[in-house]
């Protein structure tokens, strides 16, 4: 597929079976499914051989070159379907081996930033896939309804890249497991952090959602109007809060009613910052179902925000579940509207109760729930002002800008207000002496010029430690990668660029993107003095207005080609 070209010398992929590294297998195991007693030592020695040892040559030939590039290894094989399956041990001795080494190489290269994962192409289920099906209603029928449609899945011919492609009939499974390739291809968004407080420190203890306790709210509070609606102003009925500490590691999940919070004066939190936050939606689709729009981007993100923060690691999907459960409790909190969604606010804080600069000994993950209306109240879009001051910095390199931490947001303050003090509205982020363009506000910005090429091009930011690496942001990129309509680039741009390119008349549009809002544009920039238009309403904004539609339509479930969504009730 035409969006495969961003990976390139990025990826090495390892494969087994008939048409693979391990393709000599069939003529042993054809099936593959012989009981032990019946497996001679030298066949199973070649299961070995074809398996597990072609995976480990593989990538260690691999890895040094991956190590420079931050590229990824994905084993793309048939992995858990055969995991358990009757009279077949040896077989799956082998798969289940590749299992735990794949999940052993993704902590051993997580400090080169080279991301481990395994995709199963053929028969759907694998490490990644357990967790997602499991969290369906029925995980047999999806696991069965994904290999029923590949196997039926017509194909067409991609005229511009020549490579054969899924049709869009082919069953909401095809678009989740794109999704889940994506989710392990997009290693750049994935940033481990190897720091002197260890990045397993706490992995080996996490909360369970199985040990979730529930106290439901006796009295339930009114609904709102969904028209009535503003942002992070209302609350729903229950609460999720989870605690820990360094001498009983995590404390069972608890789901409560919502409640104001009791700290020690000298928690760390108040003192020192230690803290970060996620935000994520849930909506309620044409279909009356309540889904997450890319829950687990939000989960690492935040996981690695933790990681940065020196507070306990945790178990992503634990911690997804439990969420889910919070958003199913309260689930006539999730508006019935197309135009307003379910706002999560997932928080994470130190509560060590004394002071000194060190790591915390007690912790607090807690969750918050509640309902928010559209970001443009007129649910048009209106551009705003910008100020561009390069004397005011968000972020820098070596920094924390790339995490969602609130020591981000609060200093933002007092600029966002000299912003308006000069008649705009959000603040274009500056960075070094060359002028970076990096962030809008609390948005990550995004450029749609024409090159001096004469070549339409899409431009955002890198993630290279200064950017929040922005769940809408990834989809954007995704979605336009995927209409291969416009080239799709990650780089720097500096300010003069920018203007160079405004005085030439090349730029069609520039808009910002976020969970809050999925698009915003920009119609000026103040700099230097001096006002510049940006003729982003004269051009529609038709590429804004397209982005804004695709990922309503998927949250709404209207279109559900390319994202994962999880289903909560």
């Amino acid at each position: 597929m035409a969006c495969a070209q961003r990976y390139v010398n990025k990826v090495v992929i390892v494969t087994g079976g008939t048409r693979g590294i391990g393709r000599g297998i069939v003529k042993v195991f054809d099936p593959p499914h012989k009981p032990t007693d019946e497996t001679t030592a030298d066949e199973f020695r070649d299961l070995l051989n074809l398996n597990l040892i072609s995976y480990f040559l593989a990538s260690k030939y691999a890895l040094p070159y991956l190590r420079k590039t931050q590229g990824n290894i994905i084993n793309l094989s048939s992995l858990v379907t055969s995991i358990g399956q009757k009279d077949a041990a040896p077989y799956v001795a082998t798969k289940g081996a590749i299992t735990a080494m794949t999940k052993a190489m993704a902590v051993d290269e997580s400090r080169y930033q080279v991301r481990v994962n395994c995709i199963s192409p053929g028969n759907i289920r694998t490490p990644l896939w357990e967790e997602l099906a499991g969290l369906t209603e029925n995980p047999s029928a999806t696991i069965k309804g994904g290999e029923n449609a590949q196997r039926s899945n017509p194909e067409r011919s991609d005229r511009q890249s020549g490579a054969v492609a899924p049709t869009r009939t082919s069953l909401p499974f095809i678009s989740a497991a794109m999704a889940a390739l994506r989710t392990a291809l997009n290693g750049r968004f994935l940033h481990p952090l190897s720091l002197s407080c260890g990045s397993l420190r706490f992995v080996s203890s996490s909360f369970k959602a199985a040990d979730l306790t529930i106290e439901r709210n006796p009295v339930l509070k009114p609904k709102p109007d969904p028209s009535t609606l503003v942002f992070g102003k209302q609350f729903s009925d229950h609460m999720l809060t989870i605690n820990w500490s360094a001498a009983g590691g995590w404390e069972a999940p608890h789901i409560k009613p919502f409640q104001n919070l009791s700290l020690h004066p000298a928690s760390s939190a108040l003192h020192y910052s230690i803290e970060l936050f996620e935000g994520m939606k849930a909506f309620r689709g044409v279909d009356n179902h309540i889904r997450l729009f890319r829950p687990m981007l939000n989960m690492e993100r935040m996981y690695r925000s933790a990681e940065r923060s020196c507070l306990p690691l945790f178990d992503k999907v634990e911690l997804w579940k439990c969420i889910s459960k919070l958003v199913e409790i309260d689930q006539e909190w999730v508006p019935y509207s197309t135009d307003a969604s379910l706002y999560i606010r997932p928080t994470f804080i130190g509560t060590e109760p004394s002071l000194g600069v060190s790591r915390t000994g007690h912790a607090l993950l807690f969750v918050i729930v509640g309902p928010v209306g559209p970001y443009f109240a007129t649910g048009g879009f209106s551009p705003v002002s910008l100020l561009a001051d390069p004397q005011y910095v968000r972020a820098w390199r070596g920094g924390v800008g790339e995490y969602k931490m609130g020591g981000n947001y609060g200093p933002t303050i007092a600029v966002q207000s000299e912003a308006a003090k000069q008649g705009c509205q959000q603040v274009l982020w500056l960075y070094g002496e060359n002028e970076e363009i990096t962030e809008v506000g609390t948005m990550n910005l995004f450029i749609y010029w024409t090159t001096e090429k004469g070549e339409k091009e899409l431009v955002t930011p890198p993630l290279d430690g200064i950017i929040l690496p922005g769940v809408t942001r990834q989809s954007l990129l995704d979605l336009a990668r995927e209409w291969g309509d416009f080239k799709v680039t990650e780089r720097q741009v500096l300010m003069q660029e920018l203007i160079g390119a405004l005085d030439d008349g090349r730029i069609l549009e520039v808009f910002g993107s976020g969970t809050a809002c999925v698009v915003c544009p920009v119609g000026s920039l103040l700099y230097g003095g001096k006002t510049f238009q940006i003729p982003t309403m004269k051009n529609g904004p038709d590429l804004a207005k397209r982005f804004h539609k695709e990922l309503t339509d998927i949250q709404s479930w209207l279109d559900n080609f390319m994202f994962m969504i999880t289903l909560v009730c």
